[in-house]
């Protein structure tokens, strides 16, 4: 076993993977900040040697000289210091340590000082004036509450002067003034699977509601949500106004697109109709607030036939990133379908394989998105080469993945990984950075040509079973692309109208 591997992240730099040569644990990973493969290469044989440097893993950051060999920042912690919190710090210091501290200055010196003023000695040599022991603080005294800024929850209505004050203050008079839960720490229950009942009932109905999903409902509330109502507001206070202003706040303010405002306004929307269902409350004051449009999002681009005949004749730097962009770009798989194929999946004597799982950007195993199971249909030499990659791992069996990480052997690369090599592989055919985001082409798009080839060669049925689409609606979503061919036979369309107009 090598004793460090490279990997990338999502922004294309490589990382070092450190492992235990004796146990195969990995004890270590550390960003190289550089996206040159040799660079990298050569400064993980330098931290393997020498040992890695002091600062945070994964951070371009170098390490901060005021914090201390423990980790802690003992200047920032002073600095947050107030009087009285400095005169406790000294006297729980001085009893640990054993040391005499002259604290009576600090203690009658209103202004505020730095915990360096008061002067630390040994004990044995130096006689202090004998001060009053200061206790350590009873359990009475609660420790201070992290605060949550309130950014922006002001009563837009009301300083707009599109109507009277004392009329706009009305549509901010709380719907359901019984009802005083905290309204974030209520959501932030709402989407903990232990707690919640609502997702303990769905799930016994046999429903999705994912572990990962919640974790984002609840990211969401601790972004967007409590930042603006802050700890105290609650349920009962809501009114459709508030949300109204929430979500122009989200918009205006925090310049976020539609599709992430409407995310957000979910997870609220959930949990204000589950509580108006369960009798908590009796105006649910989400049930007339508009979602946003989706009008800002960019649609997805596809490459052109050249751009592909190009990139399949390319000399990849991976045979990982060859074998991934042949089956989705010619077969149509999902990044997460892609990473989740297994050795038992592959029907060399058919050229078939099996799609029966997705590997979930988070790092699980999970069903394919539509819960489907189907075969795909693979070029031979394409089979061939996947079952060479897989038989390449050293814990190959027919549960193991044929897109097995170096760093992990026995988990598949990550969905987000194929879009690097895939630019790296877009920028050598011609295509820029600036060009590729302007057409917003992804490892993705790939889907989307083989959908859109596929529909201009057979039927819409076909194509919608070999994606794995539940609906001939979103096939044609898929499809929806001109291709240069679609071009070539207007132009000669037009040109015979164009001809035949002359000749007449």
């Amino acid at each position: 076993m090598k004793p460090f591997y490279l990997t990338k992240n999502a922004q294309g730099y490589y990382r070092a993977v450190f492992f235990n040569q004796q146990t195969g644990v990995c004890v270590k990973t550390k960003s190289t900040h550089t996206k040159d493969k040799t660079e990298a290469m050569l400064l993980a044989a330098e931290w393997y040697k020498n040992g890695t440097p002091d600062g945070y893993t994964n951070s371009r950051k170098k390490a901060d000289k005021d914090v201390s060999v423990s980790g802690l920042n003992l200047d920032g912690i002073v600095k947050r210091l107030s009087q009285t919190e400095a005169v406790l710090l000294v006297s729980l210091i001085s009893q640990k340590f054993n040391l005499n501290t002259n604290v009576a200055q600090i203690a009658a010196d209103p202004a505020p000082v730095a915990i360096q003023s008061a002067t630390v000695v040994p004990a044995a040599p130096v006689v202090a004036p004998v001060v009053a022991p200061i206790s350590a603080p009873t359990p009475s005294v609660e420790a201070p509450k992290k605060k949550v800024v309130v950014v922006h929850k002001k009563n837009a209505l009301m300083t707009s002067g599109m109507i009277p004050e004392d009329v706009a203050a009305k549509v901010y008079e709380p719907l359901n003034p019984e009802c005083t839960m905290k309204l974030c720490e209520f959501l932030v229950n709402f989407w903990t699977p232990e707690k919640s009942e609502y997702i303990q009932n769905k799930r016994a109905h046999k429903k999705s509601i994912g572990d990962y999903h919640c974790k984002e409902m609840r990211g969401m509330i601790n972004r967007y949500w409590l930042p603006y109502f802050g700890e105290d507001f609650t349920v009962g206070q809501l009114t459709e106004q508030y949300l109204e202003d929430f979500l122009q706040e989200l918009a205006n303010f925090r310049c976020l697109k539609g599709a992430t405002i409407n995310h957000a306004r979910t997870c609220g929307a959930t949990g204000l109709k589950w509580l108006k269902n369960k009798g908590i409350i009796r105006s649910n004051p989400m049930a007339n607030v508009e979602a946003f449009s989706k009008s800002d999002s960019v649609q997805r681009g596809i490459p052109d036939e050249k751009e592909i005949k190009a990139l399949y004749e390319l000399e990849w730097d991976s045979e990982v990133m060859y074998l991934a962009f042949n089956l989705s770009a010619f077969s149509g798989l999902r990044p997460g379908e892609i990473s989740g194929l297994q050795v038992r999946d592959i029907d060399a004597e058919k050229d078939l394989i099996t799609i029966r799982h997705s590997w979930h950007r988070t790092g699980y195993l999970k069903s394919t998105k539509t819960n489907l199971i189907r075969k795909v249909p693979v070029a031979h030499n394409i089979i061939l080469r996947l079952l060479v990659l897989a038989q390449k791992c050293p814990h190959a069996s027919e549960d193991s993945f044929v897109f097995w990480s170096c760093a992990l052997i026995d988990k598949p690369y990550l969905p987000q990984y194929y879009d690097d090599g895939f630019f790296e592989a877009l920028h050598k055919i011609g295509v820029s950075e600036e060009e590729r985001r302007e057409r917003n082409i992804d490892f993705y798009s790939l889907r989307h040509f083989c959908a859109t080839y596929l529909a201009n060669l057979t039927d819409m049925r076909n194509v919608q079973a070999v994606l794995g689409h539940t609906t001939p609606a979103m096939t044609q979503h898929y499809a929806n692309h001109m291709t240069d061919e679609h071009f070539d036979s207007i132009r000669d369309i037009f040109e015979q109208c164009r001809m035949n107009i002359i000749a007449a």
